[in-house]
């Protein structure tokens, strides 16, 4: 011990340290076995190619054409791998908050209908989503019609009625949509498209899609349905109540008008009735067929006709061209 130094506690048993000597080889100590790493963690999938999560709002609530059916193919080609998805309003009841968030984009589509479209709780829920972010697609021929007074309408959607049917199947597109043709109730449609809404920008928004042809008005527009009716309820109000920047009808071509849809006999007319005119102070409105809206922290885009009413090809088309927008 006395190379060591004193002992400091005499006849207690210590540990004992061996000093080597000099010119011996010191045994090197055993390594520490390394830790067995964790095994990594699967990566989250990233949406195939940049393209979206989508979720369809089907709110067509079994009246007319399906549009789930319709819009199955161009949503899921438009979509990410595994990302489309489907809620349908009649028999899962409204889309919750919860359901939206896990969309990068919401398509709500109507269908045949032109009452309780998008109702005020609907629309209650939709205005949480896009705070949020949230991408919103809107298509239905008469959504317009139902809520185009709601403020929903004209300071989410950005979107002015003007006039509740379109009187041309035909469309062209423009501005961030380019420059394409499109006509409804083709060969290959669902054929259903009765009352096209006529719709104009507010507020910021921009018309993409004009009716007859790029950046036309108001004026051009007979607000007439492109075809007769087959729901005889939806077009006794229709001629009742006609809305939108269009002027009302005298009574007496009320009557006449269902009189040429439903006759005497109760059969339907050959040809379509009118809904009124473009009042000549809102000539100068666009006669938009689609309005944009990029409000910053959400985008919409607004169809003021149903997607089931084009061809799969034409719906393809615009079903990218409309998510490449939303997704900028």
């Amino acid at each position: 011990m006395a190379e060591w130094g004193r002992d400091p506690a005499p006849g207690k048993l210590k540990g004992c340290f061996i000093k080597p000597v000099p010119g011996a080889s010191v045994p090197a100590p055993k390594p520490t076995p390394a830790p067995t790493p964790a095994p990594a963690p699967k990566p989250t999938p990233a949406p195939t190619a940049g393209k979206p999560r989508v979720l369809l709002v089907d709110d067509d609530m079994g009246v007319g054409a399906d549009v789930t059916g319709a819009l199955r193919e161009a949503l899921k080609s438009n979509a990410a791998s595994g990302g489309a998805f489907v809620w349908n309003v009649q028999s899962q009841g409204a889309p919750p908050l919860s359901e939206m968030q896990k969309a990068d984009i919401v398509i709500w589509a109507s269908g045949e209908q032109y009452q309780n479209t998008i109702t005020s709780g609907d629309q209650n829920t939709l205005r949480q989503y896009l705070s949020g972010g949230g991408r919103l697609l809107v298509t239905g021929q008469d959504i317009g019609y139902d809520i185009g007074e709601s403020d929903f309408y004209r300071s989410v959607l950005k979107t002015r009625l003007v006039a509740d049917s379109s009187g041309t199947p035909k469309f062209v597109t423009s501005g961030a949509f380019g420059n394409t043709a499109f006509t409804l109730n083709a060969a290959g449609s669902a054929q259903n498209q009765v009352y096209p809404d006529v719709i104009a920008d507010l507020g910021g928004s921009a018309t993409v899609a004009s009716w007859g042809s790029a950046n036309a008005n108001a004026g051009t527009i007979s607000a007439q349905s492109i075809k007769v009716d087959p729901n005889r309820s939806r077009a006794a109000q229709k001629q009742q109540d006609p809305r939108g920047l269009v002027e009302q009808i005298a009574g007496r071509i009320i009557g006449t008008a269902l009189g040429q849809i439903f006759g005497n006999s109760g059969q339907q007319a050959s040809q379509p009735a009118r809904g009124g005119r473009v009042s000549a102070q809102s000539a100068g409105e666009n006669a938009g067929a689609i309005v944009a809206n990029d409000a910053g922290r959400y985008r919409t885009v607004n169809m003021g006709f149903g997607l089931e009413g084009l061809t799969p090809g034409s719906r393809n088309i615009l079903v990218k061209t409309s998510f490449d927008w939303l997704m900028r």
